[in-house]
């Protein structure tokens, strides 16, 4: 609903009615009358009424916050809304590029930024930051928020990385020197911020002297805002207002203010859509799409995200890789033939998964960072086909018995038919992707057996006997966040004398170690260099098939004028976001 602020600027005439109040009158209507000459009187004609357009825009997400201080909060919708309330150095853009926010520019060993041995980041800030009450944000504020971080008697919900820091000094008010007690590679994820980073600056105005930070009522609700909105108003289990920040560091954003809603389920969002009581929702399903895209009065808006869906194979071997990369048991022997792996991956239509689940408005990666900064855009992902699959199974050695029979062949010494397990999470949607995909297979005689288990189960740690870091599975399928990048180190391979191994694919070559290693620089430039030869290895040697990009899915309705939407987040650039 629009709102409108009329400011009456008008006289009233005499003859208004009662309940018109009557203004003052203004310094022109009592000043005497011109004398153009003796004869005519000229009269200043009264101007008409203006009208300032007050902008709102009401909107909804799935979950409430718990904490709008995303160090402290635990809920995933909290770092996004936070957003909106506090920024940090730097954020990720609609490319998935690391832009400046409250800092100058981003460190690198170019401009000074990081030193050469790595262990000292310097941030420069802006020039004159102000939090929403006119009070100075300084580097000060960037050592507080570290501080407060590390105080023993505060809570935060991690302090991965930050306990890496030795101290940090601020000469003057732009310049922050982080010394970190060894390198730290994810320097950049520290003080920035986004849906899967908590770095935003902390006040030291509001917060110093302060412990139990985490049952502070300012950190739930922060009374001083950096980002582009501030808090009006948070009725529990309701709705949050936020208005716009004049102090903000771009200027004022473009609307005046923003009510987000709570709402229980995208089917009560979707409603509420279509009879124009919200403008935008932030939480559709993957599998909402269809039934978004059909609504009368809703645009859909399907943005890849950086996550993606893959199948991967187990590579364990009991022998390791010149004595390492040693796993409990030994893989499905056949995976060990690039030609099988390629087969199987040509064999799987991926397309028509996409244009199935996500109306083809997803991407087909061809590495594990298919959609961020890191992108090996050299490489492209195959298409579906399975005539060429046939042909490289046949050169494998494994062939059918009989037409439409599974394949078989011999591998390791023994006779082994193409069969086996690939197990997923009992998610619906991830039950019915991997039927289809199981038909495809079955097309070229591969029969990929299903397997539905529960998260964890599947996903757990080795003390709790998941079956991908014991190596109790063929192959298996999951979503993973490019943010956390996946580990293929041969010292990390998980076994009875490795617990605490994070390389669920069991695979061991001390050729992409050696990779691994050079992409361990925190310089961004050499670094994804570093991971650009990495894709194209796992693409070259066919370790994994990587299925889609997983996507953020959006509705809204005509009033809503976005800003380009980020593969991180909608929310990253709300001050750009207008009304109509």
């Amino acid at each position: 609903m629009k709102r409108w602020i009329v400011i009456v600027t008008m006289l009233i005439a005499a003859c208004s009615t009662p309940a018109q109040p009557t203004p003052e009158p203004t310094l022109a209507a009592m000043r005497p009358p011109t004398l153009a000459s003796t004869a005519e009187i000229v009269s200043t004609p009264t101007p008409a009424p203006t009208e300032v357009k007050v902008k709102i825009l009401r909107g909804g997400i799935s979950q409430e916050p718990d904490s709008l201080t995303p160090q402290f909060a635990k809920l995933p919708n909290s770092n996004r809304i936070a957003q909106l309330i506090l920024v940090g150095l730097a954020e990720w853009n609609d490319k998935g590029e690391l832009v400046p926010e409250l800092a100058e520019s981003i460190p690198s060993l170019e401009n000074g930024g990081i030193s050469k041995d790595g262990l000292t980041i310097t941030w420069k800030l802006k020039k004159d930051l102000l939090w929403s009450d006119g009070s100075a944000l300084t580097s000060r504020d960037v050592k507080f928020t570290w501080q407060a971080m590390m105080d023993e008697r505060n809570a935060p919900t991690s302090r991965d990385g930050y306990d890496l820091i030795e101290n940090i000094e601020t000469p003057d008010n732009t310049t922050a020197v982080i010394k970190f007690k060894s390198v730290y590679l994810d320097w950049m994820n520290l003080f920035t911020v986004g849906p899967n980073y908590s770095g935003a600056i902390l006040s030291e105005l509001a917060f110093k002297g302060k412990t139990s930070l985490e049952k502070d009522p300012s950190i739930r609700s922060p009374h001083l805002a950096s980002g582009p909105f501030k808090i009006d108003d948070w009725s529990s289990g309701r709705s949050l207002i936020v208005s716009a920040n004049d102090n903000f560091y771009k200027g004022k954003p473009k609307l005046d203010k923003i009510e987000i809603r709570f709402f229980a389920d995208s089917a009560s969002a979707l409603k509420a859509l279509q009879a124009g009581e919200i403008d935008w929702y932030a939480d559709f399903f993957e599998s909402d799409i269809p039934e978004v895209a059909k609504a009368d009065k809703v645009k859909i808006q399907v943005v890849p995200s950086t996550a993606y869906e893959h199948y991967f194979f187990n590579f364990g071997t009991v022998k390791g890789v010149n004595n390492k990369g040693k796993s409990d048991q030994d893989g499905f022997c056949p995976f060990q033939d690039v030609k099988v792996r390629r087969a199987i991956l040509l064999g799987i239509n991926r397309q028509a998964l996409v244009d199935k689940y996500f109306s083809g408005k997803t991407i087909i990666p061809a590495s594990l960072w298919g959609n961020s900064m890191w992108t090996n855009t050299t490489l492209k992902a195959d298409a579906y086909n399975p005539d060429s699959a046939k042909k490289l199974l046949d050169e494998a050695g494994y062939k059918p018995i009989s037409e439409g029979a599974v394949r078989a062949g011999r591998c390791g010494g023994k006779e082994v038919k193409l069969s086996f397990k690939v197990e997923v999470s009992s998610k619906v949607m991830r039950q019915e992707i991997l039927r289809l995909i199981q038909k495809d297979l079955l097309q070229i005689g591969v029969d990929a057996l299903p397997s539905f288990s529960n998260a964890q189960s599947l996903y757990g740690s080795y003390s709790e006997a998941s079956n991908l870091m014991m190596g109790k599975f063929d192959m298996a399928g999951l979503s993973y966040p490019e943010y956390l990048a996946p580990d293929w180190r041969c010292d990390s391979v998980p076994s009875k004398d490795n617990r605490n191994g994070t390389n669920f694919y069991h695979y061991c070559d001390p050729a992409l170690d050696k990779l691994f290693a050079d992409a361990s620089t925190p310089d961004i430039a050499a670094r994804k260099k570093a991971l650009m030869a990495i894709q194209k290895y796992l693409y070259d040697n066919v370790l994994l098939i990587p299925l889609y990009v997983r996507a953020n899915v959006y509705g809204f309705g005509e009033r809503f004028i976005p800003a380009p939407f980020g593969a991180e987040e909608m929310f990253w650039n709300a001050e750009a976001w207008d009304a109509k």
